[in-house]
C-alpha cells in the first residue's frame, strides 16, 4: 500500500530539472477503521511525533508466481573395469547396451522432470540456497533514500535500474512459521512481523547490494488504533510502509477486508508485508522517488499509471519472496496458487465494487498477474512494470 512519506534530508538538483520544493501527496488505499492500541516501543496514539515538512506515499507491490525446477543433471552410473574371459568381445558388447540403456534411462527421466523456461520467462531453480550474512536489528534511523537529481536520472532508475539485471534466491532455506492472523495478540503478531522481515532481509540484501544499493531493515508497528507517523496519522485500517522514517505500518484489524475463505490461508499476512516491503526495495533503490516524481508531474490520469505501476511492482516483488520462502515455510502449490486469489481481492475494483474505477493500486487482474510474474521468475527485471504497456497495469 502508498503511503505518505516526509522530507528526504537533501533537495534535489537544482537548474529547472528537478523541483526544488515537490509534495508527494498520493491518496492511499483505504481499508478499514482499526479499533485498539499498538505495543509500547513503536510510535503509539497520543504520543507526540516530530512533524515532517513534506509529505509522501509509497506504492504497492506487483505480483508474481513462483517455478521449482528439478534438481541438477543426471549423469549414467560409472561402470566396473572390465574382466578377461574368454566371452571378452560378448561381455563387451553387453556392457555397451546396458550402459547405453542407463543413458537413454537417466536422459529421459532428466527431460522428463525439468521445466522448460516459458516464453513469458519462467525459470527454473536449483537447490536450497542459504544467505549465511548476519541479519542486522531493525533500524530505527536508518540512511537517507536515494534520490535522483533530475528527471533524466529518475526516468533511468525507473526504467534501467541496475537491480533489475540481479536474481532473487529462490529457493530459499528461510522458513516462516505459520500464525492465525484473526485471532493472534498484538505482540505476538508484532514479533512475527518483524522475524518476517528478517527473512525478507535475507532474500532481498544480496542482489540489492550486488546492484550497489544497501538495505536497512525497517521496524514493524502493529497497530489497532489511529497512530501518528512520520507520514501522518494513519487512520484506517492499513498496511503502510512510511518512508518518512522507514518503517512498516500493519493494522491489526485488516483480516476483515479479506473473504471470508482467505482468512485462515497461510501466508496472507507474511505476503501482505512483503508487500510492503517491496515499497522499501523501490525506497532503496530510487525507484520510489523517481515514480513519484513523474506522477506529479504530469496529468491527474497520467499520475494515476505511475501509481500503479509502483503498486503491482510491489505486487511482483511479493510474489517473488513467496517463491523464494515458499518451500523451506511448508507451503504447498496450492497455497501458492491461493496467494494470487489473495491479491486479486485487493484490486481496486475489488474493494471498491466499481468495475470501471481507475484507481492507484491497480484492477484485481493486474495486481494477480503481477503477482504471479513474480512467483514464476527469479530475475528482478522480470518485475519492470516502468516499460510493461500501460494495458498491463490498469
Amino acid at each position: 500500500m502508498t503511503q505518505q512519506w516526509g522530507t528526504p534530508g537533501q533537495q534535489p538538483g537544482q537548474g529547472g530539472q528537478w523541483p526544488a520544493q515537490q509534495s508527494w501527496n498520493r491518496p492511499a488505499q483505504t481499508w478499514g477503521t482499526p479499533q485498539y492500541g499498538p505495543p509500547g516501543q513503536y510510535p503509539s496514539a497520543g504520543t507526540p511525533q516530530p512533524q515532517y515538512p513534506q509529505q509522501y506515499q509509497t506504492p504497492p507491490a506487483p505480483f508474481g508466481q513462483p517455478s521449482y525446477g528439478p534438481p541438477g543433471g543426471f549423469r549414467p552410473a560409472p561402470q566396473g573395469p572390465r574382466r578377461k574371459s574368454p566371452l571378452g568381445g560378448v561381455i563387451l558388447g553387453l556392457v555397451l547396451v546396458v550402459g547405453i540403456a542407463f543413458f537413454a534411462i537417466s536422459l529421459m527421466h532428466y527431460l522428463g522432470s525439468t521445466d522448460v523456461a516459458s516464453p513469458g520467462g519462467t525459470q527454473t531453480t536449483g537447490p536450497t540456497q542459504q544467505n549465511t550474512a548476519p541479519v542486522p536489528d531493525p533500524d530505527p534511523s536508518p540512511p537517507e533514500i536515494p534520490q535522483p537529481k533530475t528527471y533524466e536520472q529518475a526516468q533511468q532508475w525507473l526504467t534501467a535500474n541496475p537491480v533489475y539485471d540481479e536474481s532473487a534466491p529462490v529457493p530459499t532455506d528461510c522458513s516462516v512459521p505459520r500464525i492465525d492472523m484473526t485471532t493472534a495478540p498484538v505482540g505476538e503478531l508484532t514479533s512475527h512481523l518483524n522475524d518476517l522481515t528478517a527473512c525478507l532481509w535475507r532474500v532481498w540484501s544480496g542482489p540489492l547490494e550486488s546492484a550497489g544499493y544497501e538495505l536497512p531493515r525497517p521496524p514493524v508497528t502493529v497497530y489497532t488504533e489511529p497512530i501518528t507517523t512520520g507520514c501522518g496519522k494513519l487512520d484506517d485500517v492499513n498496511a503502510v510502509y512510511c518512508a518518512a522514517d522507514q518503517r512498516i505500518y500493519y493494522a491489526k484489524p485488516l483480516w476483515k477486508i479479506f473473504p471470508a475463505d482467505q482468512r485462515s490461508m497461510p501466508f496472507v499476512v507474511e505476503s501482505v508485508i512483503a508487500h510492503e516491503f517491496g515499497h522499501t526495495i523501490q525506497a532503496r533503490t530510487g525507484i520510489l522517488i523517481s515514480s513519484m516524481a513523474f506522477e506529479q508531474k504530469g496529468t491527474e490520469a497520467e499520475g494515476r499509471i505511475y501509481s500503479r505501476r509502483l503498486e503491482v511492482q510491489a505486487d511482483c516483488f511479493a510474489g517473488m519472496f513467496t517463491q523464494a520462502a515458499g518451500p523451506s515455510s511448508g507451503l504447498s502449490q496450492a497455497n501458492l496458487a491461493n496467494l494470487r486469489n489473495v491479491f486479486y481481492s485487493l484490486g481496486d475494483d475489488v474493494l471498491s465494487g466499481e468495475s470501471n474505477i481507475q484507481g492507484d493500486h491497480g484492477l484485481g487482474r493486474s495486481r494477480k498477474a503481477w503477482f504471479t510474474t513474480g512467483q514464476s521468475n527469479t530475475l528482478i527485471g522480470k518485475c519492470n512494470t516502468y516499460t510493461a504497456p500501460t494495458t498491463s497495469v490498469r
